[in-house]
């Protein structure tokens, strides 16, 4: 679940900007001018790193908190190793949050919260993982786009583009399964086709993981901040998601959220600078 959630908050990928004036932008057209701005970020962004914290709730039916876990990692972006973990706390039981995770049925939560320690499953940087999950699942041509009327977004002038599943897709694998039946909008800047809002949600349930589960419920929420003075690169960003995972006999209901809290010049993992000291 936690690559899921971490791949649909960035959906990119490196297609060309198509030269069209402006009064003939197609949603295509800017989607495809949208990707390959991010593109370019990220690659601009190799000289950078910046903080990230992920924080999951897990419920119970009447809303309580049964479960909970935070986790706080730097994310370099090109780098293709596992996010550098800086802190990790879980309280109770969370489904999904395990090594193996994928395969395996979760564990139950725990109606107590108690201190544990666990290691979240290893994910690649989440950026990355979204150009491969793009260009793997087809993302660009599964969907039907359509221009909406333009908006204002994080202080700015913003294209507004809907998607919504073609019908009758060719499905081969749980994921594409999943990402078929996503739909939503996108808000795009007008000076320079930066993401600067997302929104997505699951349109009917999905089997995803085990034989008698499905994904009953997903919506994903992506934001960034209005730019500062300096580096328009820099932004901080935020994401929540819900999620609900139906089996024969209950429903793992859980909320993320996922933020970005700084950006500073790019260090060396803390296990390469360790192994660098003589």
């Amino acid at each position: 679940m936690l690559r899921f959630v971490f791949t649909i908050l960035l959906l990119s990928t490196a297609l060309p900007v198509m030269a069209q004036s402006e009064d003939k932008h197609t949603a295509l057209a800017i989607f495809d001018a949208a990707l390959a701005q991010f593109d370019n970020s990220r690659v601009a962004l190799r000289r950078w790193q910046y903080h990230q914290t992920l924080t999951t709730h897990q419920l119970d039916g009447a809303g309580k908190i049964v479960a909970k876990g935070t986790w706080k990692s730097i994310v370099r972006p090109g780098d293709p190793r596992p996010l550098e973990y800086t802190r990790e706390s879980m309280e109770g039981k969370l489904s999904f949050f395990k090594a193996g995770a994928d395969e395996a049925g979760p564990a139950r939560a725990s109606v107590t919260p108690q201190p544990q320690k666990t290691k979240v499953q290893p994910e690649k940087n989440q950026a990355e993982s979204a150009v491969e999950a793009v260009r793997k699942y087809n993302l660009r041509d599964r969907y039907l786009w359509k221009r909406l009327p333009d908006e204002n977004v994080a202080g700015e002038s913003a294209y507004v583009i809907a998607f919504e599943p073609k019908p009758k897709q060719n499905t081969r694998s749980r994921e594409e399964r999943f990402f078929g039946l996503l739909a939503g909008k996108l808000w795009v800047s007008r000076s320079d086709f930066t993401l600067l809002k997302a929104e997505a949600a699951l349109q009917s349930p999905s089997q995803l993981f085990w034989i008698l589960a499905r994904v009953t419920a997903f919506q994903v929420t992506y934001e960034v901040e209005p730019a500062r003075a300096g580096n328009r690169l820099l932004r901080l960003t935020k994401a929540t998601a819900k999620t609900v995972v139906t089996f024969p006999f209950y429903s793992v209901r859980q909320r993320h959220w996922l933020t970005t809290d700084k950006y500073e010049p790019r260090t060396a993992r803390g296990s390469d600078a360790k192994r660098a000291v003589p």
